[in-house]
C-alpha cells in the first residue's frame, strides 16, 4: 500500500525543483535578452565576412542556430533578444551596401526581417518542445532526424518572410526571388544543424568523464579531422575539376568521433569541419569554389548540412545504444537478483543456493577446501502458524535467517529452499571439524531463544552431509542425502522422546 506521507513529500521535492514563473521583466531576463541579441549579431557579422563570394550570400548563417538555442535553453521568454539581433545585423548589412546612414525604409526592412526570424525561433522552439522534447535531442537516431526535418520546416518561415520583404521594397528583383530564397533557407538550415547542436551540448563538447586519455584521445582525433579536411579543402585536386573522389576523406575520422564520444564532441567536430569548408571556399579555393555563386553555396550548403546530420544521426544511435545496454545491464541484474533471491528473508532461494553453491563447491575441489553441506527444517512453524497467524510464522522465518547469517561466514553459501527448509554450503578451514557449524548455529539458538522475547521458540533440526573431493555426484543428490539424514535424526529425536514419556509413565504406575 502507498505510503500517503512518502507521496507527499516527493510532490513538495518536485514542487520545490520546479522554477517559479515570473511575470514581468527581471535582471536576469534582460541580461539573457541582452547577451541573445549580441551573439546573434556577432554571429551575423561574422558570416557576412564569410559569404561566397565576399558580400551578402552566405553558406552558413549561425545567427539561426544561436536563436533556437537560446529559446531552448532560457525559454520562449528571451525572444527580444532574436529581434533585437537580426534588426541591428540588416541595419548594418544596409549601412554597408548603401554607404550611407539608414533611413526609415532601411529601419522597416530589418525590422520586417526581424520579425520573420523570430516567428522562425519561435516556431521551431515550440515544435521542437512538441513533437521531440528538448530532453530527447540527439539521443537518437530518430531523435535527430525529427530535429532536422522540423528545423528545414520551419526555416521556410524567415526566407519566405525575409525574401518576400526585400522584393516588395525592392531590394531584391523579383526574377531572383527563388535564388534569394534557396540561398536564405539552406544557410538558415545549415546553420541551426551546425551551431545549435554544440550550444545545446556545450557541457560535453570535451568528453573528459574522470579519464584524462579520453581528453588526448578526443584532441588528437580532431587535430586530425582538422588536418584531413585543410588538406582536402586547400590541396589542389588531383583527378581535374571534374572528380573530386577526397572531398569526403573528412567522414571516416568523423564516424571514429561518432563512435568514441558523444553527441556534444561530434558537434564540436561539425563547427571544425564546416569552418574549415567556409573558409576555404569564401577564399576561392577546394572542391566547391565554382564560377558562380549558386553553384559554390550549393555545394557547400549540401556537403555541410549532410555531413552534420550523419555525424550527429550516427552519435545520437551510439548514445542510444550505450543508454540501452546500460539499462539492459541494470534491469538483468535487477531480474538476476529477484530471479534468485528469497523475497522474505533475503536469503538465495532454491535456484540461486544451488547455482552459487555449485560455484562454490567446483572452486573448492580446485582449491582443496573442504565442505560440508547442512540440511536445516526450522521446526514448529505450522503450529506458529494456526497459533498466532501467518505474520509470526513470516517472522519465525526471517529471525531464522538472520540467526543463520550470524552464525556462518560471507565465503558460505545459505538458502531458503522450501517452506520452513533452509541449506548451508559451508567452506571448512583445516582446524574445521565434524558438526562445528551446527554446534554454532544451536548456541546462536539458544542465546536468541534466551534475549528475543517473542512468544515462539526457535527451534532448527540439521542433516550434515560432508561433500565429497570429487564431483562424481549432484548438489541435489546430496541435498536430498542430507534431508535424509536430517529426518533421520528428527525421527530419533521423536523416538527418544516417547520412550522417556513411556518410562516416567511406568514409573509413575
Amino acid at each position: 500500500m502507498i505510503d500517503n506521507r512518502i507521496v507527499s513529500e516527493l510532490l513538495a521535492g518536485d514542487t520545490q525543483r520546479l522554477p517559479a514563473r515570473k511575470k514581468g521583466l527581471s535582471v536576469d531576463l534582460l541580461r539573457k535578452i541582452g547577451a541573445l541579441a549580441i551573439g546573434y549579431f556577432g554571429t551575423g557579422i561574422l558570416g557576412l565576412l564569410l559569404a561566397v563570394p565576399p558580400g551578402y550570400a552566405t553558406a552558413v548563417w549561425p545567427p539561426s542556430g544561436i536563436a533556437l538555442a537560446g529559446l531552448l535553453l532560457w525559454g520562449q521568454r528571451v525572444w527580444p533578444g532574436v529581434w533585437l539581433g537580426s534588426f541591428l545585423v540588416n541595419v548594418w548589412v544596409s549601412t554597408a551596401a548603401t554607404h550611407t546612414n539608414p533611413g526609415f525604409s532601411s529601419f522597416a526592412v530589418a525590422a520586417s526581417i526581424g520579425i520573420g526570424s523570430t516567428l522562425q525561433a519561435l516556431l521551431t522552439a515550440r515544435l521542437l518542445k512538441r513533437w521531440v522534447g528538448t530532453g530527447r535531442l540527439f539521443t537518437s537516431g530518430p531523435a535527430t532526424l525529427a530535429f532536422a526535418a522540423i528545423v528545414a520546416l520551419c526555416c521556410l518561415v524567415a526566407a519566405t518572410w525575409g525574401v518576400t520583404t526585400l522584393a516588395f521594397t525592392s531590394v531584391v528583383d523579383y526574377s531572383a526571388f527563388f535564388e534569394s530564397w534557396q540561398t536564405w533557407w539552406l544557410g538558415d538550415v545549415t546553420g541551426v544543424l551546425v551551431i545549435t547542436p554544440a550550444l545545446l551540448n556545450w557541457r560535453r563538447l570535451l568528453p573528459i568523464n574522470g579519464k584524462p586519455w579520453r581528453l588526448i584521445e578526443f584532441t588528437g582525433s580532431l587535430a586530425l579531422l582538422a588536418a584531413v579536411t585543410a588538406l582536402v579543402f586547400y590541396q589542389e585536386p588531383p583527378f581535374g575539376e571534374g572528380a573530386y573522389p577526397l572531398t569526403f576523406l573528412p567522414l571516416p575520422f568523423l564516424v571514429w568521433i561518432a563512435c568514441r564520444t558523444s553527441s556534444g564532441g561530434v558537434a564540436l567536430a561539425t563547427v571544425v569541419v564546416s569552418a574549415i569548408a567556409v573558409v576555404a571556399t569564401c577564399s576561392s579555393a577546394g572542391p566547391f569554389a565554382r564560377d558562380t555563386a549558386n553553384q559554390s553555396l550549393l555545394f557547400l550548403q549540401t556537403f555541410t548540412g549532410l555531413t552534420t546530420l550523419m555525424a550527429l544521426t550516427l552519435a545520437a544511435v551510439v548514445t542510444g545504444q550505450r543508454a540501452a545496454a546500460r539499462s539492459l545491464r541494470r534491469l538483468s541484474a535487477e531480474l538476476e537478483q529477484l530471479v534468485l533471491t528469497d523475497e522474505l528473508t533475503g536469503l538465495r532461494n532454491r535456484r540461486g543456493f544451488l547455482l552459487l553453491a555449485d560455484q562454490a563447491w567446483r572452486l573448492a575441489r580446485r582449491t582443496h577446501v573442504k565442505c560440508r553441506l547442512l540440511f536445516i527444517d526450522l521446526d514448529g512453524v505450522k503450529l506458529v502458524n494456526d497459533a498466532q497467524g501467518h505474520q509470526a510464522g513470516d517472522a519465525l522465518l526471517v529471525d531464522a535467517a538472520r540467526v543463520m547469517t550470524g552464525v556462518f561466514r560471507e565465503t558460505d553459501v545459505i538458502g531458503r529452499i522450501g517452506g520452513d527448509e533452509f541449506a548451508v554450503l559451508e567452506l571448512l578451514d583445516k582446524s574445521g571439524t565434524p558438526g562445528n557449524g551446527s554446534q554454532r548455529l544451536q548456541a546462536a539458538i539458544d542465546e536468541f531463544n534466551e534475549h528475543a522475547g517473542q512468544a515462539y521458540q526457535l527451534s532448527m533440526s540439521v542433516g550434515v552431509e560432508d561433500l565429497p573431493a570429487s564431483g562424481n555426484t549432484t548438489l541435489e543428490a546430496l541435498l536430498s542425502q542430507a534431508d535424509h539424514a536430517m529426518y533421520g535424526k528428527k525421527r530419533e529425536q521423536v523416538r527418544r522422546r516417547e520412550n522417556k514419556r513411556n518410562r516416567g509413565r511406568s514409573s509413575r504406575a
